[in-house]
């Protein structure tokens, strides 16, 4: 530098600048171009290295290798250089020359075997029209490097045909292991190979491995963590207690220890073990939990209550609160659980306030205190009196406290006295909800109906009340009142799909059904819903292909009784009935009241479904 002329160093620092810009860009020809030139000015590692491997990206091998000489030149012990070369020798099919610089670089590797092996296979992954499995065979032929035949086997146990080569897999790691038998990844990668075969196969010989003496406590911890991830609990154990025995307040081997009595379900160790490692604090969210757990699945309940309590706000807190508090009412003490969901509500964001909220009113009604959960809405009421949630669970007790009539009554007033027009749409639409839980579906839509009548614009309640229409089979109401959604909202898909659907199900204005549908599906492809209704107009126009690829499609996601019918209808008369009485038959055993698989089945008496 110090030798160069004003203007050069300005050619300099411009050729830095605007290769750091095009490689920024993906402009790898002008990158390596600039950065092999400021190499050459400066001899500096850092910009030869940038050139060489620009290069390579570009598969300007030739360039590359350039630009490594100039890189080895100035840091002759960078390993990184050597690897670069050869990989670009060998993507030339420059065997000996990609040998030679394989020489250079095995010295300049780390002494760990694992870690040697590792940076083998970096740069063996690095570019594929290098073809190291064939390179690393013939330069180690005969055997005589255990990581280049490690390496080797790698790549032919990640192949697309591992099978195929087994027994080339097997010849390298038995040779490799024969030379280092406590060659952790060697180990690892023969586990894997025999799991090709079976894993049992795997499990007997990491268990053979264990019985080795020989291992050093960190490899007999890699085994044993192996064998766990394998769900080989009681042999992973062997390797724990090894550890143990040696470093008895390695926390981390503890936790797999506590974690493997459980997945034995030897629920007392699991719960002293996970006990200890929740005092010290580790993982303590995990601990906690699983220590309450464990210690309620064999009847500790004070430990469980204890353990219960030390659980962090996080991941498992929901859980573990709504667990403590059902544990504390199954053993009749109510006012416990209370607090204790009153307690953790003080500690958690507002969704998870009403999830505790809403759990503690069913506590409360399932044990009959209708009072008590009562005042508790009543109180949270006071506070926000305008939260949809909260009158929600007002309604939900008053569902089970009240007659159909009484609680159609307290809808109403609660309607009145509420001074948010949004507030009294939920509460009508929530109330109707319960009326058609309790198959008062002609009060449900009267309901929706008087509120509609004061709203006439109102989306919700237009599309509710077409919703609500479909039971009681007032197909023309249902119709009209979708259409007058549609007419507000011509974008409303959930609208075209019922409107469409309706039409496919009456068997009329086809096409104007299939557009419908379409649209909504082109909105929403992967709605259960709207895929079902593609299957039932495809079906309904003779499609019959089409109505099974759609409805299958939706019944893989949710086997829903009218899925099944449709699914087996159209199953049916593609004459695969024996597939279409298993999806009737399935749909029965898990729906054996649902009204819409019922009809279907009495349109089909000959399948027989209904007397079997």
């Amino acid at each position: 530098m110090a030798n160069l002329s004003a203007e050069d160093r300005s050619q300099l620092y411009f050729s830095i600048l605007l290769a750091d810009i095009a490689n920024k860009q993906k402009l790898y020809d002008v990158a390596q171009s600039n950065y092999f030139y400021a190499a050459e000015q400066t001899g500096s590692k850092e910009l030869s290295s940038r050139a060489a491997m620009v290069a390579l990206i570009e598969r300007d091998y030739n360039n590359s290798l350039e630009a490594t000489e100039l890189w080895m030149a100035s840091a002759p012990d960078d390993k990184n250089a050597y690897k670069i070369a050869l990989i670009a020798s060998l993507a030339q099919g420059h065997t000996e020359q990609a040998t030679a610089y394989l020489h250079q670089l095995l010295p300049l590797l780390p002494e760990n075997e694992d870690e040697k092996l590792y940076e083998l296979l970096r740069m063996a992954s690095f570019q594929e029209e290098a073809d190291f499995v064939a390179f690393f065979e013939q330069v180690n032929t005969p055997l005589e490097s255990p990581h280049i035949a490690t390496a080797e086997a790698y790549l032919r146990l990640k192949s697309g045909q591992p099978l195929e080569q087994f027994a080339r897999i097997q010849q390298l790691l038995d040779y490799t292991l024969a030379e280092r038998p406590n060659f952790l990844s060697a180990i690892e990668l023969k586990g894997e190979a025999l799991a090709l075969h079976s894993k049992e196969k795997r499990q007997q010989y990491l268990s053979q491995v264990l019985q080795n003496n020989k291992l050093s406590l960190e490899q007999t911890y890699k085994i044993g963590e192996l064998l766990y991830t394998q769900r080989s609990f009681s042999e992973a154990l062997i390797a724990f207690k090894r550890v143990l025995k040696e470093r008895p307040q390695d926390q981390q081997t503890l936790f797999l220890e506590a974690s493997s009595y459980y997945a034995m379900e030897d629920y007392q160790k699991a719960s002293e073990h996970f006990w200890q490692l929740a005092k010290n604090n580790y993982k303590k969210e995990i601990s906690s939990y699983y220590c309450a757990d464990s210690a309620a699945r064999v009847n500790d309940f004070v430990k469980a209550y204890s353990c219960y309590e030390m659980v962090p706000v996080g991941r498992y807190y929901m859980t573990a609160r709504t667990e403590l508090a059902q544990l504390y009412a199954e053993k009749d003490m109510m006012q416990a659980s209370v607090n204790s969901l009153r307690q953790a509500q003080r500690k958690v964001g507002l969704d998870d306030r009403q999830r505790l909220l809403e759990f503690e009113i069913n506590l409360l009604t399932q044990a009959g205190d209708y009072e008590q959960a009562e005042r508790r809405i009543t109180s949270a009421l006071q506070v926000s009196p305008n939260k949809p949630f909260l009158f929600y669970l007002k309604l939900q007790l008053l569902n089970q406290t009240q007659s159909v009539t009484e609680f159609v009554q307290s809808v109403k007033t609660l309607r009145a006295n509420s001074e948010a027009e949004q507030l009294k749409v939920d509460i009508t639409l929530i109330g109707a909800n319960f009326l058609q839980g309790r198959n008062s579906y002609l009060i449900a839509y009267q309901l929706i109906e008087e509120a509609a009548a004061e709203h006439p614009d109102n989306i919700e309640l237009l599309y509710s009340k077409a919703l609500a229409a479909e039971p009681l089979e007032y197909y023309s109401s249902m119709e009209r009142d979708l259409r007058q959604v549609l007419k507000i909202d011509p974008d409303h898909h959930h609208a075209k799909n019922s409107l469409g659907y309706t039409l496919a199900d009456l068997n009329r204005s086809l096409d104007e059904a299939k557009e419908l549908i379409e649209s909504a599906y082109k909105e929403q492809p992967d709605n259960v819903a709207i895929q079902d209704s593609m299957g039932w107009v495809h079906y309904r126009l003779g499609n019959y292909d089409e109505a099974l690829k759609f409805l299958e499609m939706a019944y893989e996601q949710e086997a829903t009784p009218e899925i099944a019918s449709h699914l087996g209808e159209v199953l049916w008369n593609m004459d695969l009935q024996e597939r279409a009485i298993d999806v009737w038959q399935k749909a029965l055993r898990m729906n054996p009241n649902n009204q819409y698989i019922l009809r279907t089945l009495r349109r089909f008496p000959e399948a027989k479904v209904l007397t079997d």
